[in-house]
């Protein structure tokens, strides 16, 4: 870079020929060279003076630009999260509404398949398992009982078509429950304690021995079935009945 021309020797120069103007004696020689040679310094001046105004000026429009566009990301992830959040909203209110009515159709269906399909036939296949089972209870009874002392031949063979029909009783009973389990039907396990008045049915009562005992189931007759989950022939029992006179002897008296 050149070396610009001393600028003290400059002004000091115009001094001179301001004072010699004002003593009225003429100027000495100049040439316009030497006066653009010492404008040229200011003119630069002046330029790089506006260069560097525009050049920050732009550096700041890009520093605000940056700005904005750093807060504009900043809260997209917000916007987004926010959205997301929303969207999850609905569709957890979408899924709640659509498995709430695919219950309510699966109801609908399940109560009309019962009611007017399968009830009828469900009903006449207990019926049917009510009395195999009391059947194949009376035989295996009977064959208990039984006397196997002096036994002829006519007993013998009665005895033993009576265990070979005991047999296939229980095969039947067995069977008849496997086609009952593939109609979803199910019997449900006799059950002690209390009695369960949504799944259990009173069919007979007896005195209990205490308050404790009240209500309680004593025997169950015949068992209950569900299908799919739902009660189709609730447990026939027998409860204990608690009353206050069944602990007094003039109560006692009174009943016999």
């Amino acid at each position: 870079m050149a070396a610009e021309p001393d600028f003290d020797l400059q002004m000091r120069s115009l001094a001179e020929e301001a004072k010699q103007c004002q003593e009225g004696e003429a100027p000495g020689p100049r040439s316009d060279l030497a006066l653009v040679d010492f404008l040229r310094p200011v003119v630069q001046h002046i330029e790089s003076l506006g260069r560097a105004i525009k050049e920050n000026t732009m550096a700041i429009m890009r520093i605000e630009e940056t700005v904005l566009a750093q807060s504009n990301i900043a809260t997209l992830p917000r916007l987004i999260s926010s959205l997301h959040d929303d969207l999850d909203n609905r569709n957890g209110v979408n899924q709640k509404l659509f498995d709430a009515m695919h219950n309510e159709l699966r109801g609908y269906k399940d109560g009309f398949l019962l009611e007017v399909l399968h009830r009828p036939m469900i009903r006449d296949l207990i019926l049917l398992y009510d009395d195999l089972s009391e059947l194949h209870r009376r035989t295996a009874v009977f064959l208990d009982g039984f006397q196997s002392g002096a036994e002829t031949a006519e007993a013998i063979a009665a005895r033993s078509q009576l265990q070979l029909l005991t047999t296939n009783l229980d095969h039947i009973v067995v069977s008849l429950l496997e086609v009952l389990a593939r109609m979803d039907v199910h019997r449900v396990e006799p059950s002690s304690g209390k009695l369960d008045k949504l799944n259990q049915r009173v069919l007979n009562v007896e005195p209990a021995e205490s308050p404790d005992d009240d209500l309680t189931v004593a025997a169950s007759l015949k068992p209950g079935f569900l299908w799919r989950e739902r009660t189709i022939r609730a447990e026939e029992v027998v409860v204990k009945k608690w009353r206050p006179e069944n602990g007094s002897p003039s109560g006692e008296s009174a009943s016999q």
